[in-house]
């Protein structure tokens, strides 16, 4: 009898695991037939903090910084570039997406591509002596992973890759 109720048990464990539907991250550079703006955003309820000088930002029409509340009503940040074309995003964009983002994004004037607002992709580590902190207190990158969707790329927060590439894909599924 212990043993029916053992299997039975397992049986019902494994189907309930596997009704759950798995998430599925976005590519991180993916073409699109539309051509997006901050508008687009907007309506998905970014909300603009401030418009970029993009004069540095080669071939970049304009780039955007705000925030967008995630499930639990808290603001995420997050930073929007539009180029002409998906091809220009990935041409004139990618290095500058990848010189900012992930662990060893670079948040300092000696070696950041692009300087404009450059406190805005820094993040200060919780300290050691906070609760669940594993930090130091010193700046570290905001953002820990990059999409580029269509023509923008979208620099999207997280306390690692694989976070951050979840908030970008539910982004993206909510401009779908």
């Amino acid at each position: 009898m212990k043993k029916i109720i053992s299997i039975l048990t397992l049986a019902i464990t494994l189907t309930s695991c596997a009704s759950e539907p798995e998430f599925i991250l976005i590519e991180k550079i993916t073409d699109s037939d539309k051509n997006y703006t901050v508008k687009d955003f907007k309506e998905i309820k970014f909300k603009q903090s401030v418009e970029y000088d993009v004069q540095n930002l080669p071939n970049a029409i304009s780039a955007y910084y705000g925030f967008i509340k995630n499930d639990q009503g808290e603001p995420n940040d997050y930073e929007i570039r539009f180029y002409e074309s998906h091809k220009s995003a990935v041409e004139n964009g990618e290095k500058y997406a990848k010189n900012i983002s992930g662990e060893n994004g670079c948040i300092k004037k000696e070696c950041s591509f692009f300087l404009e607002n450059l406190k805005h992709r820094q993040k200060v580590s919780e300290p050691s002596n906070v609760a669940g902190g594993a930090g130091n207190g010193i700046p570290i990158p905001k953002y820990q992973a990059y999409v580029i969707y269509g023509n923008f790329i979208l620099l999207c927060p997280g306390y690692n890759q694989n976070e951050a590439l979840k908030a970008c894909t539910i982004i993206v599924k909510n401009l779908e």
